[in-house]
């Protein structure tokens, strides 16, 4: 009898809870806690053989948080960094290079993936190669809004977060990204590769830690 009453209790505490995500899912869904989550950029970034150039604030911050440039001098190459902080968006970079960029790529960029870091990448507009990749708040780099979907629903769609999610305004998934373009004239993908592989973690760890539970 104590049996079938405790099952009767925690069905109807699951069929409650279940409703309650419904209910806010519907009249709630795109609630955002972008202000209460806040990142910023650093002032400088450690690369590697490099000697900073220049660091300058992004201009055209109507349509994203914040971001910076950064220019280095690497032997006889002059290497280009562009860090720009985005919230409550959908992770993908070609979507990223129309909107910010008024570019559409001619050729479909070479994606690569490295463990531990994970999905960039590769083309060139001009007589410039780029390299590309979105830093998550959780999970490793994306490039495609595939990739950042997978990764939202993989890390942010736990038990802790649906009870914060239930009792306040934070979002379910954390739909923010750290976009980072690097970029040189000299056509060296390698070179591209290496400067991001050195100023990636850096980065990951510091966004990482603005992230909540």
């Amino acid at each position: 009898m104590n049996l079938d009453r405790f099952k009767f209790g925690l069905i109807s505490v699951l069929i409650l809870n279940t409703a309650s995500i419904c209910i806010k899912a519907i009249f709630c869904p795109n609630q955002s806690n972008s202000t209460a989550l806040k990142f910023e950029i650093p002032h400088f970034i450690e690369l590697s053989n490099s000697k900073i150039q220049s660091v300058a604030i992004h201009e055209n911050q109507k349509t994203f948080q914040s971001g910076r440039k950064y220019q280095y001098q690497q032997n006889k190459n002059k290497i280009d960094i562009e860090v720009l902080y985005l919230t409550n968006t959908s992770g993908d970079i070609k979507e990223y290079l129309q909107v910010y960029r008024s570019i559409s790529l001619v050729q479909p960029p070479v994606i690569r993936q490295k463990a531990e870091v994970g999905f960039y990448g590769l083309f060139k507009i001009e007589n410039r190669s780029y390299l590309s990749a979105c830093i998550n708040p959780r999970g490793e780099s994306t490039f495609t809004g595939t990739q950042f979907a997978r990764n939202r629903n993989l890390y942010d769609i736990r038990a802790d977060r649906i009870i914060l999610w239930l009792f306040s305004s934070t979002s379910l998934r954390d739909q923010r990204c750290v976009w980072v373009q690097v970029s040189t004239a000299n056509g060296d993908r390698e070179m591209l590769e290496k400067i991001w592989f050195d100023i990636y973690p850096t980065l990951n760890y510091l966004f990482s830690k603005s992230a909540e539970i």
